[in-house]
C-alpha cells in the first residue's frame, strides 16, 4: 500500500505520543535541554491552521483525574540522570492535555515541525536543493489514542538552477579567442546537462515508506534533547514524545 509518495494527494501523518516528566534536583536547570539549533533555516512558505478535536478531552480526561499536573501523581518510572533529575512516563490528564494543545499551536513548534518535516534529497541523488516538504493545514490532538495528527500535501522544491559563469569582456582584436571561449562555453554547458540529467526530479518515485523512515530518525533526534517542553515548573517540566511515525493518505 503506497508505494511511493504522491504530490497530488492529501496525507495524514499520525504521531504516536507519550508525555514525560522530568523532576529536575534543584542544583541543575530546568531549562538546560530547551534550546535548539540557532543556525536551523525555515521555510516561511507553510501556512498553520489549528483544528479541532478539543471535543475529545473530557472523554480522555476523566480516566486518571488523580494524577497531578507535573506527572507526579502516575506513571513509570525510568531512572534517574546522572545529575539526579528523574524521568517518568506520566498518564495523561485534562490540564496536561490543555498543555499540549496550547503548544502545538504555537509558533516555536510549528517551525520545528516545519524543520522535521522538510526532507533535503540530494542524500537520495536528487539535484543540490531539491527537498520535500509537508505543508500541513492542521495539526490536532486525538485523546481517543494519543496521537498527532496533522493534515496536508507534499511538496517537492525544486532545485536552483546551476549558474554557468563566464566572463563577457571581450577585446577587439580577440575575435578568434572569443570563438574558442564560445565553443569551450558550449562544451561546458553540454557537461552541465549532461550532469542535471543524471539527478533524479520530482517524476521519480520517493518510497513511501522511506520518507516514514527519515521522519521517525528525525523525531527520535528531537526526543534525545527533549525539545518540546510544554509545561515547566519549579521543580519539574513535561516533555512532549513523538514514538512513531505514520503516513497515510486522508
Amino acid at each position: 500500500m503506497g508505494a511511493s509518495i504522491s504530490l497530488d494527494s492529501k496525507y495524514r501523518l499520525i504521531l504516536t505520543t507519550e508525555v514525560e516528566c522530568i523532576s529536575v534536583n534543584p542544583e541543575s536547570s530546568a531549562t538546560k535541554n530547551k534550546s535548539g539549533g540557532a543556525n536551523k533555516k525555515k521555510h516561511n512558505k507553510r501556512h498553520h491552521s489549528e483544528s479541532g478535536s478539543d471535543s475529545d478531552a473530557s472523554k480522555s480526561g476523566s480516566e486518571s483525574d488523580g494524577s497531578e499536573s507535573d506527572g507526579s501523581g502516575s506513571g513509570s518510572d525510568s531512572g534517574s540522570e546522572s545529575d539526579g533529575d528523574k524521568t517518568y512516563t506520566v498518564k495523561l490528564t485534562p490540564e496536561i492535555i490543555s498543555y499540549i494543545r496550547s503548544y502545538i499551536r504555537k509558533n516555536q513548534f510549528l517551525d520545528e515541525f516545519d524543520l522535521i518535516t522538510e526532507i533535503e534529497l540530494d542524500k537520495y541523488s536528487h539535484a543540490p536543493g531539491a527537498a520535500l516538504v509537508f505543508n500541513s493545514d492542521s495539526i490536532a490532538f486525538m485523546t481517543n489514542n494519543q496521537t498527532l495528527e496533522a493534515v496536508g500535501e507534499w511538496e517537492y522544491i525544486e532545485p536552483e538552477k546551476p549558474v554557468v559563469s563566464s566572463s563577457k569582456s571581450k577585446s577587439k582584436n580577440g575575435r578568434g579567442r572569443d570563438r574558442d571561449r564560445d565553443r569551450r562555453r558550449d562544451d561546458d554547458d553540454d557537461d552541465d546537462h549532461r550532469e542535471e540529467s543524471t539527478y533524479k526530479t520530482k517524476e521519480d518515485d520517493l518510497p513511501h515508506s522511506e520518507v516514514e523512515s527519515i521522519l521517525t530518525e528525525k523525531f527520535e533526534e528531537y526526543n534525545k534533547t527533549r525539545e518540546f517542553i510544554i509545561h515547566e515548573s519549579k521543580n519539574s517540566f513535561l516533555v512532549l514524545l513523538i514514538k512513531s511515525v505514520e503516513l497515510v493518505k486522508a
